[in-house]
């Protein structure tokens, strides 16, 4: 289930870059039916299955969790620094015009 889960949280951060948070749902709900009938074509116990089942949905959600962070993060690197704008806002204020 180790690769399922990797597989799952993958998917999740993938997610984040394109979909909005409601495509949660439906990937959850099939990433967690797919580990009930991985787990129980391997004969595992009922119990274990379903456990297997709430951690690989949760890992698809906490995927996408970390993609947005990861997103959000890249866009502040790519912003200009506020600190350059700030002074450059200043020196545009103060600027004396000729004549003046």
């Amino acid at each position: 289930m180790v690769p399922v889960g990797i597989f799952s949280f993958l998917v999740g951060a993938v997610l984040a870059w394109r979909f909005r948070v409601w495509i949660l749902v439906p990937v959850s709900l099939l990433a967690a039916a797919a580990a009930i009938l991985l787990g129980l074509s391997h004969g595992e116990g009922f119990a274990s299955t379903v456990g297997q089942a709430f951690l690989i949905g949760a890992l698809t959600q906490l995927g996408y969790g970390f993609g947005l962070i990861g997103r959000h993060t890249l866009a502040l690197l790519r912003t200009p620094s506020t600190s350059r704008q700030r002074t450059a806002a200043v020196a545009l204020l103060y600027k004396q015009r000729p004549g003046h």
